[in-house]
């Protein structure tokens, strides 16, 4: 996975800047917890992996979205940036909500999907304006991170995320260099079945501030190629990404 404006911009849209979530992208190094990165081996029993090209290709676009507003963007890669956890378990948990990948990659591609901004009719009324502007300003924004993976790295890195959302109920600390992020608990969400397996968590994030926000999370696996949707919310509730969003990229992935 991989951060970028659109990610960022998804972020902004839910009006909070939270440390960790305007990351870089390391398309390479090591996972966790039996996500180490696919050698010789693993390749020969898989496939290659797929471009980051080849995923642009199976990437959402406005076409498939159309009350969305969906933009992409190249993934900056920052080789040198690294992301760790007090607790090694959970790891990959914090992988995946830094926009880091889960093992080794041989593509990226992001996109984000914002819910249109609801319009009120010329004639309507104050209170309908109002109404309309609050819907608007609660809209949900949904980053989208396709990563693939030689060999069984995509299944691999799916089992990881898997094993870390049991191990990790009770919290642990996101670590980015000198900054660091408490995860109060981990919650795992029911998912609709999806791609080859599917699976969803939420994480409760201390703010600091005597706030929480709640961070969203659906990972789909397809043959090497492994899906995230993210949502953040500081608004109290934990809105799951928008079933339709999940649908259309996973039917992209065939």
């Amino acid at each position: 996975m991989g951060t970028t404006p659109v990610r960022r911009g998804v972020l902004a849209a839910c009006a909070v800047s939270v440390c960790l979530l305007a990351a870089g992208c390391d398309s390479g190094g090591e996972g966790a917890d039996g996500a180490k990165g696919a050698g010789t081996d693993a390749v020969a029993a898989g496939g290659a992996g797929k471009s980051a090209a080849e995923l642009g290709r199976l990437l959402i676009t406005q076409a498939d979205l159309p009350d969305y507003k969906v933009e992409t963007d190249s993934p900056k890669d920052d080789p040198a940036r690294k992301v760790s956890s007090d607790k090694q378990a959970c790891e990959p948990l914090v992988r995946a909500q830094s926009g880091v990948p889960i093992g080794k990659v041989t593509g990226t591609a992001v996109a984000s999907a914002l819910g249109k901004a609801k319009q009120a009719a010329p004639d309507a009324s104050e209170d309908e304006k109002l109404d309309a502007l609050r819907e608007s300003a609660g809209r949900t924004g949904t980053s989208v991170f396709l990563d693939s993976y030689p060999g069984k790295g995509a299944e691999e890195a799916f089992a990881a995320v898997k094993k870390a959302v049991a191990a990790c109920a009770d919290g642990y600390t996101a670590l980015d260099g000198t900054k660091a992020m408490t995860v109060e608990k981990v919650l795992s969400v029911d998912q609709d079945p999806a791609g080859d397996e599917a699976l969803a968590y939420r994480a409760v994030v201390d703010l600091k501030s005597g706030q929480k926000a709640n961070l969203q999370f659906v990972f789909v696996r397809k043959g090497e190629v492994l899906a995230a949707f993210e949502v953040l919310s500081v608004l109290g509730d934990a809105p799951q990404p928008p079933k339709a969003v999940v649908e259309a990229q996973s039917r992209k992935l065939g």
